[in-house]
């Protein structure tokens, strides 16, 4: 007799049967969309708005749009008729990409909503960036700079793209890209800083450098590797940086540099300590 009907014949309770695991989505937005569900890489999209339409549940999910504010934003100017069964075709591609990797439902269904199945675990690389900036920044503001450090190091390290990069003329995702643009040049910048407080100048520089690869005409950033590259003994790029600084300003914006920025190379050209 197996074991468990000998217990049931004595009258002990049965184990437990174990629960099933809940199923985890896995998203990347910022850069390249990447997608797993359980561990199985979602990639093979058969319908290019489906995979958008994707996206902005993903990032809309505090609030579930209906089916009417999705026909809006997809499908703007056509008959209602039209629009909802362009829907329908999108959410059907949308299912079987998904399916492909796992057959659990993951996108439903309800209130005449589209949303997220509840018993889905869900990560979200923009959820875990904005997260880890703002325990830096709340950090920082205690005065714990090297925790601080860590979780900006954690939120720069999972910004691996703009925001969508692969829906560059997409409309809906414009404010959220600039957002978290704007964050991101943010966390570096507040990492640059405190590294250069600590006397760690190439570190610092490396991040002033990251920053100006996104925006040239951060002045702030120039003035702060031109000081990194003088205190570690390199004038001659402080200054090449300098140029490159009133380069960039006078090409992108049309203006000189400011009166600081200017007195800082001055100062470099002195050998003085800057």
């Amino acid at each position: 007799m197996p074991v468990t009907a000998r217990l049931a014949a004595l009258g002990a309770p049965r184990p437990a049967e174990p629960r099933p695991a809940t199923p985890t989505l896995a998203v990347h937005l910022l850069g390249r969309l990447r997608v797993s569900l359980d561990g199985v890489t979602v990639d093979d999209w058969p319908s290019r708005r489906g995979r958008s339409l994707f996206k902005f549940l993903l990032v809309h999910r505090d609030l579930w749009p209906q089916r009417e504010v999705l026909m809006e934003v997809f499908w703007p100017g056509s008959p209602p008729a039209a629009a909802r069964n362009s829907l329908n075709v999108a959410v059907h591609g949308l299912r079987r990409a998904l399916r492909a990797a796992a057959d659990i439902p993951v996108v439903v269904l309800r209130d005449g909503s589209y949303r997220l199945a509840e018993d889905l675990r869900l990560w979200v690389d923009v959820d875990e960036f904005e997260r880890h900036a703002e325990a830096g920044r709340r950090l920082e503001a205690a005065d714990e700079q090297a925790d601080a450090i860590a979780e900006y190091e954690l939120a720069a390290s999972l910004y691996r793209g703009e925001f969508l990069a692969d829906d560059p003329y997409e409309e809906w995702p414009v404010l959220t890209r600039e957002h978290l643009r704007l964050t991101y040049l943010d966390l570096l910048d507040r990492l640059s800083r405190l590294h250069f407080d600590q006397g760690r100048y190439a570190a610092s520089a490396a991040l002033c450098r990251r920053i100006i690869g996104h925006d040239s005409c951060r002045e702030d950033a120039h003035r702060r590797l031109i000081r990194c590259y003088s205190r570690l003994g390199q004038p001659h790029l402080a200054l090449r940086q300098y140029l490159a600084c009133v380069k960039a300003l006078r090409a992108e914006l049309d203006v000189d540099p400011a009166p600081t920025t200017i007195r800082l190379q001055e100062a470099v050209r002195r050998h003085e300590p800057v």
